[in-house]
């Protein structure tokens, strides 16, 4: 037995000195191909592992190979955390919501709200339960790696963040957005308020404001209508776009770019015509900027910017109508793009009067629909597009 022992372990020894003959760029090029929980189980085999795992330039690596399998997220906004999935287990077990408990390692002592996600990481909105004045905190976690960061304090300019509002509970802030600033490696938080933009730095902790004249929402905020998809800042490479009223008519499009902290503004479709109740909205759909709207309650309509920033290059993607869709309450009818498949099909989110959402696949080429309506209530959902990575939350 001891003999067998002693030649086990020598075999081991063989087989690792034997790694160290590899090239270091056929090592990294292995390991960026592995799931976040494989390496961090490989981080724990010596410490020259940990810190080649840990390096900020495999980090990067790796990341970037992880972008090729972006998974898609349905998630609730709200006070509370909910849980959120992947579309695909979602639209094959809707049960899934009313089953699962949330794992996510939270504060019992504060109320949370999801801001965004980017490079893997979440960012959350805290708000203690019993300590007065309330402060508001930033946090960020990383699902994946399961680490959290320590909290942020920043004391935005906004009267939503006035100590005579942190007395109630936590509002439901929709102007919060949040990115990242690759050329700072830095990750930022961003507050839209009527003729502002305020931008939180984590890493420095610096707080910028930005003037936009006769610029504001689209709606009060902190007004949630049931059954409606408002319209979220979207965020996508290096830039943070949302939808903004200009002159208090105009819909535009205003892009933050997160690298100098400057803007540029855009228009939507020329084809567009606003249509009252139905809010347009913006969505990042396979790394492009898509612009939804409904027209003359009878049709539902997306469009794409082939261009990132060139309002010129706005081209109908889709032009869906409701009796195609099978929907027959034209009234107040909510509809949102959440992905879309490489066999000509899209998934739609709907919003119902009894306040449950649906989720309609539509095949344009076919002609052909699939619905699953979600077993639990939710007020609103929206897609979030999601990678794993081992980017350390501080």
């Amino acid at each position: 037995m001891n003999r067998r022992n002693a030649e086990s372990r020598k075999s081991k020894r063989t087989r690792i000195k034997s790694l160290v003959f590899l090239p270091e760029e056929l090592i990294v090029q292995i390991l960026s191909y592995l799931p976040v929980k494989s390496l961090m189980q490989l981080k724990c085999v010596s410490k020259a592992w940990n810190t080649f795992i840990s390096d900020p330039k495999f980090i990067k690596i790796h990341l970037e190979q992880s972008k090729k399998n972006t998974q898609i997220l349905c998630m609730s906004r709200g006070s509370y955390i909910l849980p959120f999935f992947s579309l695909n287990t979602l639209l094959s077990n809707p049960s899934v919501i009313s089953s699962t408990k949330n794992y996510f390692p939270s504060d019992p002592d504060y109320q949370y709200q999801f801001i965004g996600s980017c490079n893997g990481l979440f960012c959350f909105l805290l708000l203690h339960m019993t300590k007065f004045p309330r402060k508001f905190l930033f946090q960020l976690w990383n699902p994946a790696t399961n680490t959290l960061s320590n909290k942020f304090v920043q004391q935005f300019h906004s009267r939503l963040f006035s100590t005579r509002f942190a007395q109630q509970s936590l509002p439901r802030i929709h102007g919060l957005s949040f990115g990242y600033d690759n050329s700072t490696d830095t990750y930022k938080i961003v507050l839209f308020e009527s003729n502002k933009l305020e931008i939180f730095s984590l890493c420095s902790n610096v707080l910028k404001i930005i003037k936009l004249p006769h610029m504001g929402p689209l709606q009060k905020w902190d007004y949630v209508p049931r059954c409606r998809f408002l319209s979220e800042a979207v965020y996508l490479n290096d830039t943070i776009n949302l939808l903004v009223r200009e002159n208090a008519k105009k819909i535009v499009i205003i892009s933050l770019n997160l690298n100098t902290d400057t803007y540029t503004k855009f228009l939507p479709p020329q084809d567009f015509v606003e249509v009252i109740p139905n809010l347009p909205t913006i969505h990042v759909l396979e790394d492009s900027l898509y612009f939804s709207h409904h027209t003359q309650k009878t049709h539902f309509i997306i469009w794409k910017m082939k261009e990132f920033g060139i309002d010129k290059s706005w081209t109908q993607f889709l032009k869906i109508s409701y009796e195609d869709l099978d929907i027959h309450n034209k009234y107040g009818c909510s509809l949102a793009p959440l992905c879309l498949y490489e066999n000509c099909s899209i998934a739609l989110v709907q919003g119902e009067t009894d306040g449950r959402l649906q989720v309609i696949v539509y095949n344009w080429f076919e002609n052909r629909i699939e619905k699953i309506r979600m077993v639990k209530r939710m007020n609103w959902m929206f897609n979030q597009n999601y990678v794993e990575s081992l980017v350390p939350t501080s």
